[in-house]
């Protein structure tokens, strides 16, 4: 595969994708398609980087990077959230370079400094240049939202809003329980894989694989897909609806009531991150994309304000250990070990059962091929 793929093969490819033809490993393994999935998907696309609580106070600053693009999110003095693209408009250098709470963003390199709104406010010797204009010179902006305790930035400010990427699903969520603007951070937890970014997402979007992968998951929902809905959400998200077996659910809430069903709700938003609920609180699970076999997976946990913090730490304790979360690790390392081998067709996928699969590998090949 090339670098920058022509009409005919993405057609080709989206056509083989509908007779149920998984994507190719050198989708997985080709550093050149990698570098092309970070400008035309990961840079288009809306991700979740942190909580509003690391952005409580004016002057609050908080770093993260999103497909290699540094980026500041700032709390300005009318308590506005405001995101920049970490890069000094002088020589190149980061801005900030440690998150705290500042009155003004400087630059160590040579001293020129931003406002909070990211307006260039000084910069040392400029007087001595008679056309020198601070109005053209503020930071790069990049698009920020906050939803509920949950703050999305995407670094492209002609993608889409985040409201039109998510159209539908809030909405859903609250007909299933789950108002996110009820919860705050409560804790979290990060694991290392060794994988491609789809190879994650290919795992997680579906639970095919569940009943002969996950033994303990088994044990809490329904695996029988007749019994479980899943659907299309939009173009960027899709969701879930999954029963829990009767003797769980009594035991996981007080709201449970016999003879009735208790379900477990998983939302996917394209192109990183999970939302799933149960009736209380909410979890996320996000990818930051680091590599072509390269990423790092962060589970976190939306709880009722005042939470005791004796169940915040065992809640955090069990999520360490998850053998859920442990297994999909192993899996996706393995899976790219196959994949890196370059030896085997594409996979057959089962359009029946994979059919969120589809709608991902579809997703992709449109939006590489996208100008």
């Amino acid at each position: 595969m090339t670098l920058a793929p022509d009409v005919t093969e993405c057609e080709a490819l989206l056509a083989s994708i509908d007779t149920g033809r998984a994507l190719p490993s050198d989708w997985y393994t080709d550093p050149a398609l990698y570098r092309r999935e970070v400008d035309r998907i990961h840079r288009r696309a809306w991700h979740y980087v942190t909580h509003v609580g690391e952005l409580a106070e004016p002057g609050d600053q908080f770093l993260w990077q999103i497909a290699g693009v540094p980026i500041v999110l700032v709390r300005d003095r009318s308590g506005e959230l405001r995101g920049f693209v970490n890069i000094c408009r002088h020589r190149g250098h980061p801005v900030v370079m440690e998150a705290g709470n500042r009155k003004v963003l400087q630059c160590h390199y040579h001293g020129w400094s931003y406002n909070l709104d990211g307006g260039l406010l000084r910069a040392p010797r400029s007087q001595m240049e008679p056309e020198f204009d601070t109005s053209e010179l503020g930071l790069v902006p990049v698009q920020t939202y906050v939803w509920g305790p949950m703050v999305w930035v995407n670094v492209d400010p002609g993608a889409p809003s985040f409201p039109e990427w998510i159209e539908g699903m809030p909405e859903l969520m609250r007909e299933r329980g789950c108002d996110v603007n009820e919860f705050v951070h409560a804790f979290e937890h990060t694991w290392a894989i060794d994988s491609n970014w789809k190879v994650c997402q290919d795992n997680t979007i579906q639970c095919y694989h569940c009943p002969t992968t996950h033994r303990d998951l088994c044990k809490a929902i329904v695996m029988d897909p007749r019994e479980q809905i899943l659907g299309i959400g939009g173009r960027y998200w899709i969701h879930h609806r999954i029963p829990f077996h009767d003797e769980y659910a009594a035991r996981l809430t007080d709201k449970f009531v016999p003879g009735e069903p208790w379900f477990y709700y998983y939302n996917w938003i394209f192109p990183t991150t999970y939302l799933q609920h149960y009736g209380r609180g909410f979890d996320i699970g996000t990818l930051e994309v680091l590599g072509v076999d390269r990423m790092r997976f962060r589970h976190i946990v939306f709880l009722s304000p005042g939470t005791p913090e004796e169940e915040l730490s065992a809640g955090h304790r069990r999520l360490v250990v998850d053998t859920t979360i442990q297994e999909d690790v192993e899996i996706c390392g393995r899976v790219q070990q196959a994949h890196a081998a370059g030896i085997a067709p594409p996979g057959r996928l089962l359009p029946t059962s994979e059919f969120l699969v589809q709608h991902f590998q579809r997703l992709v090949v449109e939006m590489v091929a996208a100008r």
